[in-house]
């Protein structure tokens, strides 16, 4: 009777571990947005473009692929920004981020991240001269940017909330090249894709 119990509690036991083992999603992809906002300064040198001021970090496009458990090649587009500042100016105006996002406490419910990343941004105006003429100038610029925040997870880890903090280098080419740069603060939401394996953790 004694040995019947035992094996009862054993297979008990192993019933819930490999539960536990199971709810431990490994994922693969991720998509979401995120908003914020901060200060910057991007000289493109031609005019219709004062872009040194603080600033709304509207709805950005967020979208990770995973290279492991606890890192991740991430891109931000703030696809929001983009939008507005096409149709609300006489310029055309492109910008966007890629990270690879270091998270070693995961997987948890709550990880710290850091993520190093690099950007670009492209902006083109057909402005009138003093002349009354219309002159087509361009400009574009090189980000170095870092990701520095915090991850809650749901228990599946299937969705999340992160807050983070992002200051940029930003090396300006127009006319002459003028360097730059930011910080801004923001709040995200993704959505993950992963896979349930009970054979780790």
């Amino acid at each position: 009777m004694k040995r019947a119990l035992l094996v009862i509690a054993a297979v008990g036991c192993f019933a819930s571990t490999a539960s536990a083992q199971y709810a431990v999603g490994h994922r693969t992809f991720g998509v979401g947005t995120a908003m914020g906002g901060g200060y910057s300064k991007l000289d493109y040198q031609f005019p219709g473009i004062d872009d040194t001021k603080p600033f709304l970090l509207l709805p950005t496009l967020e979208f990770k692929i995973f290279l492991g458990d606890q890192l991740s090649l991430d891109f931000s587009v703030p696809v929001v920004n983009i939008a507005a500042s096409n149709a609300m100016q006489e310029y055309f105006f492109f910008t966007g981020e890629a990270f690879l996002n270091f998270h070693p406490s995961a997987p948890s419910s709550f990880e710290l991240f850091v993520a190093p990343g690099i950007g670009f941004s492209y902006a083109r105006c057909e402005c009138e001269d003093g002349a009354g003429n219309t002159v087509v100038d361009d400009g574009y610029a090189f980000h170095v940017p870092v990701r520095i925040g915090a991850e809650i997870n749901s228990s599946r880890r299937n969705f999340s909330m992160f807050f983070a903090i992002r200051p940029f280098f930003v090396v300006t080419h127009g006319d002459e090249t003028v360097p730059g740069g930011g910080v801004f603060a923001e709040i995200g939401f993704m959505a993950y894709g992963t896979r349930y394996r009970s054979d780790r953790y």
